[in-house]
C-alpha cells in the first residue's frame, strides 16, 4: 500500500511539474542576435491574408534604393506565395468536385498565367525597419479582401480565356460564381 502512494504522489508530482513548464518561444533577431520585430521573422502582422518581408543589405544606393529594391524583393514573394494561395484555394473546391489531380494541375497552371506581380494590386508596403547592420526591411501584404477580390479576378479571367478546361464546374454555376466560391473557400 505505501509503495502504491509513493508512486501516485511521484506521478502527480511529475505531472504537476510538466504542466508548470512554460514554452519559451525564440524572439526573433537580425543576424547580429539582436531582438528584432516579429514581422521581420514572418511572423502575422495585423489582419493581413499573405505577407512577405523583404531585405536589402546596406548600400551606397542610399535608404531608398534600399527601400525600392527590399519592396521589389518582397513583392516577388509576395507573387509566390499569391500563387500557392490561388493554387490551394483551387485544390480545395476542385476536390469537392473529385476531380483527377491531373485536372486540378491543369486549372491551377491556367490561373496561375494570369498572376505576376504587376497585377497584384492592393499590395501595400505596411512596415519598414533598418536593422542593426544597415540592412533595411520592408513588410509587403495584402489584406483579406483584396485577397478575395485578387483571386476572384484571377479566376474570372482565367475562365474566360480558357473555357473548355474550367467547363467541368460551368455546369455547375456561372464563372463569376465559381470565382467567388473559391476566393471564399478558406474563409
Amino acid at each position: 500500500m505505501k509503495l502504491l502512494k509513493v508512486i501516485v504522489i511521484i506521478f502527480v508530482t511529475s505531472l504537476m511539474a510538466c504542466t508548470k513548464q512554460k514554452v519559451v518561444k525564440p524572439a526573433c533577431l537580425f543576424s547580429v542576435q539582436k531582438i528584432a520585430p516579429s514581422w521581420v521573422c514572418d511572423e502575422p502582422y495585423s489582419d493581413l491574408a499573405i505577407q512577405t518581408v523583404g531585405k536589402f543589405e546596406q548600400s551606397f544606393g542610399g535608404r531608398n534604393y534600399m527601400l525600392d529594391m527590399a519592396e521589389i524583393a518582397a513583392r516577388k514573394q509576395l507573387t509566390e506565395r499569391f500563387k500557392l494561395e490561388v493554387a490551394g484555394r483551387i485544390s480545395l473546391y476542385a476536390g469537392e468536385s473529385e476531380l483527377s489531380s491531373k485536372a486540378i494541375d491543369a486549372l491551377i497552371v491556367s490561373a496561375n498565367k494570369h498572376i505576376d506581380s504587376t497585377n497584384l494590386t492592393g499590395a501595400k508596403v505596411y512596415l519598414t525597419e533598418v536593422g542593426p547592420e544597415g540592412e533595411v526591411y520592408v513588410l509587403v501584404g495584402l489584406d483579406r479582401s483584396t485577397t478575395k477580390a485578387l483571386i476572384e479576378k484571377v479566376i474570372v479571367n482565367s475562365v474566360q480565356s480558357e473555357k473548355d478546361l474550367w467547363q467541368v464546374f460551368k455546369t455547375q454555376k456561372l464563372d463569376t460564381q465559381v470565382a467567388i466560391a473559391i476566393a471564399t473557400i478558406k474563409d
